[in-house]
């Protein structure tokens, strides 16, 4: 309030002062409060996350689906999934429930890899994973393969030297490259899981894979082209840190039971996109 009756002070003085007529306040006054009010109305609040978290932001309860229900079969068809260490692992999930589970997408992921190296240049000693026996950037990936859909599971590796910032612009600068080559493609950025609590170190922490993740959803919200799904919410205990239930090694690595809950959320939002297609 007093910033606003300095700006009405300082527009009084040199109009007055400057100008040929002189103003009056009472039209300056009102020239502020229109303005303020304009600025109020064109703010756009950020709407809740609602798909499946229980009208809340970040909400826990694992979605009521049959883990083999083929309804969204098409919908995971000619699709790319691309990723770390834990997409391996979803990976090798997807083999070992057999055959056609989820539309066999093609997943590609490398261990150890994250956002920093998957910008990088392709050298002979870079992470990024091989596509038709060559070596390739991600983008060049998505573009050779005329993949619908892409899904990416990246940051959790970033964040144990990198600050969520970083890891933002980093994911930013990935995806801008991906719709630059493949405009088409819709992009689907599965929010990063959590770390168990008692292995929280330094800057590595659950409240800054939080932010990142909220900061990450926020920033889904500007594009038509872009999706965010949010698993780790479901995969926490009551410290909102990684459930152990669900953890391979009692760290950031997830269980079949852990990946049961990945395939039900992906299920549930696709069925949700699929409705709104």
């Amino acid at each position: 309030m007093k910033k606003a009756f300095l700006i009405l002070f300082i527009l009084f003085f040199a109009m007055n002062v400057m100008g040929e007529e002189p103003v009056a306040v009472s039209d300056v006054f009102e020239a502020v409060v229109s303005a303020a009010v304009k600025e109020k109305e064109e703010e756009k609040p950020i709407p809740p996350n609602t798909k499946y978290v229980a009208n809340t932001r970040y909400g826990k309860p694992i979605p009521d689906i049959d883990i083999n229900d083929r309804e969204t079969d098409p919908f995971f068809e000619n699709s790319l999934f691309l990723g770390d260490s834990l997409m391996v692992g979803f990976g090798s999930y997807c083999q070992w429930k057999g055959s056609g589970f989820m539309g066999e997408p093609t997943v590609l992921a490398v261990k150890s890899f994250t956002l920093r190296k998957a910008n990088r240049p392709v050298t002979q000693d870079s992470l990024h994973p091989y596509y038709m026996g060559e070596k390739m950037k991600l983008e060049d990936i998505v573009e050779k393969s005329g993949a619908n859909r892409v899904f990416l599971f990246f940051g959790i590796n970033d964040m144990v030297v990198s600050t969520p910032e970083q890891t933002e612009k980093e994911y930013n600068d990935l995806i801008y490259r991906i719709h630059e080559k493949s405009p088409e493609v819709k992009i689907y950025i599965i929010g990063t899981t959590y770390i168990a609590r008692d292995r929280q170190r330094n800057g590595f922490t659950n409240e800054n894979l939080r932010k990142f993740n909220d900061d990450m959803y926020k920033y889904t919200l500007n594009y038509d082209y872009i999706e965010f799904i949010n698993i780790g919410d479901r995969l926490v205990d009551s410290t909102d840190g990684l459930d152990l239930d669900y953890s391979s090694d009692k760290y950031v690595h997830l269980t079949s039971d852990g990946y049961d809950v990945w395939a039900k959320v992906l299920k549930a939002y696709a069925k949700d996109f699929m409705a709104e297609e």
